[in-house]
């Protein structure tokens, strides 16, 4: 199953670069991030609606909405901020430096989640190969940042 996932974690990772461009380009075109924000997310959740109608997969489990931690619900306002971030930045950092910034801080933020086991992640040591990972990423940010 892990293999299955690789692949579209990858195409999700690429998405973003398309998703970056269609927000940055609204964001040239209007000059209001937050309504691109707003249309971006709007059509997202619209996807996600026909998607999980079509799957049966819509409504709340009962009785188990209560289970999950107070912080889980705030992935929305997590993506919601994420989102904004491309019409306001991509546009001037450009694609490499904004998505490499972009995947380079949520690979360090994953390996100390992973470490400490926050946020109901399995516990995975930050070893040696994990570190010197993230920092050749800081590393390679820098290079693409400077030339």
């Amino acid at each position: 199953m892990r293999w299955f996932l690789m692949p579209v974690a990858i195409a999700a990772g690429s998405l973003m670069v398309i998703q970056a461009a269609c927000n940055s380009a609204l964001e040239r075109s209007w000059e209001r991030p937050m309504t691109v924000g707003v249309i971006s997310l709007s059509i997202g959740i619209s996807v996600l609606v026909l998607v999980g109608l079509a799957l049966g997969q819509l409504g709340l489990p009962s009785g188990k909405a209560e289970q999950a931690p107070w912080w889980a619900w705030l992935g929305g306002a997590c993506g919601a901020v994420a989102l904004l971030s491309q019409p306001l930045a991509a546009p001037r950092l450009g694609a490499a430096i904004y998505i490499g910034l972009f995947v380079t801080a949520s690979s360090v933020a994953s390996v100390i989640a992973d470490h400490f086991g926050l946020l109901g992640f399995d516990q995975h040591p930050a070893g040696l190969g994990r570190i010197a990972g993230c920092a050749l990423m800081v590393i390679g940010i820098a290079l693409v940042s400077l030339f």
